[in-house]
């Protein structure tokens, strides 16, 4: 008999052991962790016809989206839609700039910089429908003989809308 009770309370030891490893006694446990580490109970996406996706996600489970003009995707009441897909715009601008360096390379590379720079800030979509000519690189003159000009045109019409992808 005092094999079985040694065996019995062997037992209801290892329980109350296994109990407080698992915070079932709720000793130490922080009641705000579990809330603060939960992930969002919804979650949705939408593909765009840019092919660019837009999600959203949710922690009260309030999801919703929808091809419908355009796409869409709706977490707790706020709605986000697809941007509208770019197209190239009809005006045709000419941009023409010059850079300056100790060779043609490294003037050439000045010039096409400044260049894609002037294009970005005309076309903050982007630019589409482009041809590019490479003028010439000549030395700065009989008076400066420490480098090189070259120039770069560029002829460009801007992708629309502004907030197209």
């Amino acid at each position: 008999m005092n094999l079985r009770l040694n065996w019995l309370w062997t037992g209801v030891a290892a329980a109350v052991v296994a109990l407080t490893a698992c915070s079932g006694g709720g000793t130490g446990a922080d009641p705000g962790s579990l809330e603060s580490s939960e992930a969002a109970l919804c979650s949705v996406e939408q593909t765009c016809a840019s092919g660019a996706p837009v999600t959203c996600s949710s922690a009260t489970s309030a999801c919703q989206s929808s091809p419908d003009n355009g796409g869409w995707v709706e977490c707790d009441g706020v709605r986000t839609t697809c941007p509208p897909p770019c197209t190239c715009g009809t005006t045709q601008y000419t941009s023409k700039r010059y850079g300056e360096g100790a060779g043609c390379g490294a003037a050439m590379n000045q010039a096409r910089t400044l260049l894609a720079e002037t294009v970005a800030a005309r076309c903050p979509a982007g630019s589409c429908l482009v041809s590019q000519d490479l003028g010439e690189c000549v030395p700065l003159g009989p008076s400066r003989l420490d480098g090189f000009r070259a120039t770069v045109s560029r002829t460009y019409t801007c992708k629309e809308p502004l907030n197209c992808r």
